[in-house]
């Protein structure tokens, strides 16, 4: 079917998915197209993950484990980037630990990249929930837009980590890599800047992952939870600053302050001071990234904004003002 045989490359981070991480390798191994690396970056599990990683060497010369370096930030980021850095495939695929390819998912996207001018292929998902129930798609069903930024940023359209293949060669020539200070919205931030390079890319039209929802994935603990929320933060920030560079249209740089409002809004509810005063500093600055926003609603929602903050955080009193800010209304 395929006269180069190129390898391919899955890079998969790894943190105490003893018992979870056996089904992902299985449908790796299960995979129809057979020339691949499966290169996994342990990042200091506390239980068996790497004697069962370990096993996995002996029985597969493939599969390949690593330990993330000491002097490399903890996290799934540093050892995505690290994965890479240890890969030598022609096609990189970076992975989830706890979820699933479908037998043809390498050779599908693969046959697409072949020969093409695309610098990466995008298939479709379906996701289980916590509660086992299985939708289509993650966050959203679509991935083609004619303008993938704006409607990537705003969830018209989405794809996890899984559901893209690259051209190794696109990756190294751009430095592409993930923000390893990033704790949340590390795959979100990495898309964008791939967006911001190339919105050209294969659309595969077929689900051919299984992302799986579970109670202790990273995205649904709360641990570390002002550094998630700094860090998801920080990714809607980076992009309101340089929306012009990432050609923004109003209307997407309205989603994100609502989003920031949000995160506002939760974390106070949920009375943690320190991230809500954090989050309503970061929601009124995002004001000035647009002189048009400014102009019309600063005032009106700092003050907004800063009655809550006060009334909520020192007197738990303000709910009814939550739900007449959460209404805020922009003009589009």
């Amino acid at each position: 079917m395929f006269v180069d045989n190129p390898l391919v490359t899955i890079i998969i981070p790894v943190y105490n998915r003893a018992g979870i991480i056996n089904k992902t390798i299985q449908s790796v191994i299960a995979q129809s197209y057979t020339n691949w690396e499966c290169v996994i970056v342990d990042d200091g599990s506390t239980d068996s993950t790497l004697e069962e990683l370990l096993n996995y060497e002996k029985v597969d010369s493939r599969i390949k484990s690593f330990s993330r370096p000491s002097n490399r930030l903890k996290g799934a980021n540093a050892c995505r980037n690290y994965g890479f850095e240890m890969s030598n495939g022609a096609y990189v695929i970076w992975f989830d630990s706890d979820d699933l390819m479908h037998a043809n998912y390498i050779a599908t996207q693969i046959a697409t990249l072949i020969d093409s001018k695309f610098n990466f292929s995008i298939c479709k998902s379906q996701w289980q929930t916590i509660k086992g129930k299985v939708r289509d798609g993650f966050r959203s069903r679509q991935i083609a837009s004619k303008d993938p930024i704006n409607d990537y940023i705003q969830f018209i359209i989405f794809w996890p980590i899984n559901a893209v293949c690259y051209k190794t060669k696109f990756i190294k020539a751009n430095g592409l890599r993930f923000d390893e200070t990033l704790q949340q919205s590390q795959e979100y931030d990495f898309h964008v800047k791939v967006l911001q390079i190339d919105t050209k890319y294969a659309v595969l039209d077929k689900k051919l992952i299984t992302v799986i929802a579970s109670e202790d994935s990273v995205s649904y603990s709360e641990n570390n939870l002002r550094q998630k929320t700094e860090s998801s933060l920080k990714v809607k920030m980076r992009l309101l600053k340089d929306g012009q560079k990432k050609s923004l249209t109003l209307k997407t740089k309205i989603f994100l302050l609502k989003d920031i409002h949000k995160i506002f809004q939760q974390r106070t509810m949920r009375g943690y001071k320190y991230i809500s005063v954090y989050a309503a500093y970061t929601y009124i600055i995002a004001h000035f990234t647009d002189k048009r926003i400014a102009k019309k609603y600063f005032l009106k929602h700092f003050i907004s904004v800063l009655i809550i903050t006060v009334a909520y955080n020192l007197f738990g009193v303000g709910y009814n003002l939550f739900k007449k800010s959460n209404t805020f209304n922009y003009v589009k």
